[in-house]
């Protein structure tokens, strides 16, 4: 059947969801297009921030190492109150480095990323097909035919699948006549990239809280500062007008009115030197109804929006991406049902819902012009962070839910049911980051052993080997043997302390982690009965071979 159409998967949209979603697919031997109406990779920065899950998801793509070079690593956020220094909260430090590999946020602009991950499809042979727009989307029943308009020349576009990845003005979600629901604010934000005569230090981010809402500084590894937060009432602008729709466009402010602005809201001494871009916007929050329609799917800020706080909205798409593509990879490749397409939206809305919910209370908080949300923020706000921010769990919860390690997929059926003791690891969570020794294949933590295609089975067992152990070797080969999709096993030995508290091993555990780095199923690889249901879970999710298809590996 791929035969039959043009591409495997047609990926409208080249911004990074959408790459992220076409470089995972291409590695995995997918044939894959991308269309962009854009003429090329955005020259702005935009969304700037990448958090330590996004950096994990890259790191498992093999770019990871490129994007830390190119950007800077921001480590704590300092609260001020009219220019008075009131606390900071991490981004990393404390607590947090034996968690991820990346203990910290990136300061990475957009278009630095979309480069970095153009440049990775090329290795692939796959070119993005700029100033394409997409003006036709037809489900056939077994794909989709897409109308793509070039240069003023039309062409259709035959696809078994199609991911939209263009925005939040998606054609995608308009043709597929998906309902956007939910709020416009009646705030207006601004993003803006400037240098200062001034140097504000390289390892933090500064967050003011005034009496109009909040704004913040972020330095760039260009060593322009990213200028962001609400807008006074006096420099509103009207949205312009396109056929009779509003978009968030808004007319350009002058060199004073930047500075005016950034005078009065940020109280600090200094001169903005040049101004790179700056932006208005008005702030939304809105889901799509439906991620999946017949064979078209919905990503990044074509399924959801919400209004800049923490920086969710890019690492948010990147992980519908991650979720997606492998589940798309492994359908096309023959290893996986069908079925399994329906857990991207099953996994995925709820943790899009969940951050929309948490940006929105962090967003009224901050900007709620009535009378009690401005007199909380001008008096009680800024002395309770002060307290707060001293507290290790307040700061150990602060990096967790800015991260998105806390993302997890309980219940979905790409997970194996199964109860575990309060505190332990469940089936769905990410799997946990330990160092280990340095492997024969450069391997230097538990999850870069787990950065191979296909599933991976962790086996931990610091027990003496007795007549009732499981031969680990065998069960490695068992495994390897029974399916289409590679499923390769890594011992963990004994020495490996880190790894066994980070999975929380008291004598022996089998942890089965899926490609995007989540767990699929754990069990006591002592008790045959608990293996068999991992077995029975990778005879649901995979398809079974009738020869090998690799062999195990070992940490």
């Amino acid at each position: 059947m791929r035969d039959l159409h043009d591409c495997d998967v047609l990926v409208v949209g080249a911004g990074p969801s959408g790459l992220t979603a076409a470089l995972l697919m291409a590695q995995n031997g997918v044939r894959v297009r991308v269309v962009d109406a854009k003429p090329g990779p955005v020259e702005q920065a935009r969304a700037a921030i990448v958090h330590a899950r996004t950096l994990e998801y890259l790191d498992r793509l093999g770019v990871a190492e490129a994007a830390v070079a190119r950007g800077l690593p921001i480590t704590h956020v300092a609260i001020h109150e009219s220019g008075r220094h009131a606390g900071s909260m991490p981004l990393a430090g404390e607590g947090t480095a034996d968690r991820t590999r990346f203990p910290f946020a990136l300061a990475l602009e957009q278009s630095e990323t979309e480069r970095l991950l153009v440049s990775a499809l090329a290795e692939h042979a796959v070119t993005v097909e700029w100033d394409s727009t997409l003006t036709e989307l037809v489900d056939t029943g077994d794909g989709v035919r897409a109308g793509v308009r070039r240069d003023e020349t039309s062409s259709t576009v035959s696809a078994r699948w199609l991911v939209g990845a263009d925005g939040a003005s998606s054609t995608v979600r308009h043709l597929l006549g998906q309902d956007f629901d939910g709020e416009t604010y009646t705030q207006s934000g601004m993003l803006a990239d400037v240098t200062l005569d001034v140097d504000l230090g390289v390892k933090g981010m500064r967050l003011n809280l005034t009496r109009g809402g909040f704004v913040g500084i972020l330095p760039l590894a260009s060593g322009r500062c990213r200028l962001f937060g609400v807008v006074p009432p006096h420099l509103h602008r009207a949205p312009e007008q396109r056929g009779g729709a509003s978009h968030d466009a808004y007319a350009a402010l002058d060199h004073g009115e930047l500075q005016r602005w950034f005078d009065s809201y940020f109280r600090v001494d200094a001169r903005l030197q040049e101004i790179e871009w700056a932006s208005m916007f008005r702030f939304h929050s809105r889901l799509a109804s439906r991620f999946r329609v017949g064979s078209s799917f919905l990503i990044g800020d074509a399924a959801h929006i919400h209004n800049p706080a923490g920086g969710q909205g890019l690492n948010l798409g990147i992980g519908d991406a991650v979720n997606l593509a492998w589940k798309l990879a492994q359908v096309v490749n023959g290893e996986s049902p069908e079925w399994l397409l329906d857990t991207f939206e099953s996994e995925r809305r709820p943790v899009a819902s969940t951050v929309l919910k948490r940006t929105d209370l962090g967003f009224k908080l901050e900007t709620g012009d009535n009378a009690v949300a401005v007199w909380m923020r001008a008096h009680v706000a800024t002395r309770v962070v002060g307290v707060v921010s001293r507290l290790a769990p307040v700061r150990r919860m602060f990096f967790h839910l800015f991260s998105q390690l806390w993302v997890k997929y309980p219940g979905s059926r790409a997970v194996h049911a199964a109860r575990s003791a309060k505190g332990a690891l469940r089936p769905g969570d990410r799997a946990p980051y330990a160092p280990i020794s340095e492997t024969c294949d450069g391997a230097r933590s538990v999850l870069d052993l787990t950065h191979g295609s296909g599933y991976h089975v962790l086996l931990f067992d610091n027990r003496e080997r007795s007549s009732t152990s499981m031969d680990l070797e065998e069960l490695a080969v068992r495994l390897a043997d029974r399916y289409v999709a590679p499923v390769t096993t890594h011992v963990i030995p004994p020495s490996e302390t880190a790894a066994y508290g980070a999975y929380r091993v008291d004598g022996a555990r089998l942890v089965l982690v899926r490609p995007d780095g989540h767990i699929a199923a754990l069990a006591d690889p002592g008790d045959p009965g608990a293996v068999q249901q991992v077995r029975d879970h990778l005879d649901e999710v995979l398809l079974r071979a009738s020869a090998p298809s690799i062999s195990a590996g070992a940490a």
